[in-house]
């Protein structure tokens, strides 16, 4: 049974060609991260856009760890940061001042480029190095961002095409390998021309007939799904761990200023309450392990 086209990550190939891909589509997930904030509607247009494009990324994952994008801009948005892990769990947040339209192009809301800048973090948790790569903002969409930063730091000739709305942020990404042909450069055109071509597509009720409506006539070689999901990593344990690293005395002055400590997860909006009694045991014993 073909699984439906909702919280699906469907990879795909061409079979005659070096010619790859992958299409998603975000839905419960995309709105349970929507629902943790009161976001204005051009800013959640833009959020799901992000997490579509951050979800296919993340797909390639070799390692356990996450990939982490983060734009600090200088216009009316400050900062917005999308996580996907290797499992496709996925949260993000958002830091705005001021009004955003609609129809808001990433490049209105960013504002001045020399002030801004996106940063993409590789994040291994398995020992492994911490890797980052700045993006210059010389496109007006995130699709335009990560194509450049694709061709630029992987040398792969990419494509990514980003859509939400009404509840459902989706994406697909064709990429040409390198070592090339003739004949990939042809499928790679036609390939192209058809999803600019038929927006619509995102509508199928699974990625096969997506991927069969888009390229009728090609032999396309889709994997098995995966199942993309809202997840955020906070916990007590790791507040409390936060806590600590902020020392007895600047606890203490906090307690002396509200009387017990409050913090409140900015991905997810759970609150973390500590009183007294529970804020001074913080430094009294070995820190837990945190998982």
């Amino acid at each position: 049974m073909i699984p439906p086209f909702n919280d699906n990550l469907t990879r795909f190939v061409m079979e005659r060609a070096a010619v790859r891909g992958a299409v998603v589509s975000l839905d419960a997930a995309y709105r349970e991260i929507l629902g943790c904030h009161a976001y204005p509607s051009g800013l959640r247009r833009l959020i799901g856009e992000t997490l579509a494009a951050v979800c296919l990324l993340a797909n390639s994952l070799k390692f356990q760890g996450s990939l982490i994008l983060q734009l600090h801009g200088a216009g009316t948005l400050r900062l917005l940061v999308v996580e996907c892990d290797a499992s496709l769990s996925l949260r993000a947040t958002a830091q705005w001042e001021g009004p955003i339209t609609d129809d808001a192009l990433l490049a209105d809301l960013a504002g001045d480029m020399r002030a801004s800048r996106l940063v993409l973090t590789l994040d291994p948790k398995d020992g492994g190095p911490l890797y980052q790569g700045v993006v210059a903002l010389e496109g007006t969409s995130i699709a335009a961002l990560l194509e450049h930063y694709l061709a630029k730091s992987e040398q792969i000739e990419s494509r990514l095409w980003l859509r939400a709305a009404d509840g459902r942020a989706c994406g697909l990404l064709l990429q040409r390998m390198p070592g090339a042909t003739d004949v990939d450069a042809a499928m790679w055109g036609r390939a192209a021309a058809a999803v600019d071509a038929a927006p619509a597509a995102f509508g199928a009720a699974d990625a096969h007939a997506l991927l069969g409506f888009l390229f009728p006539g090609d032999d396309v070689r889709a994997f098995r799904a995966r199942s993309p999901r809202f997840g955020c990593s906070c916990s007590r344990q790791r507040v409390a761990g936060a806590l600590r690293l902020l020392g007895s005395a600047e606890v203490e002055s906090i307690l002396a200023e509200r009387g017990r400590i409050g913090v409140d997860c900015e991905f997810c909006n759970r609150s973390y309450e500590f009183d007294p009694a529970e804020a001074r045991a913080l430094f009294d014993a070995p820190p837990a392990a945190v998982h």
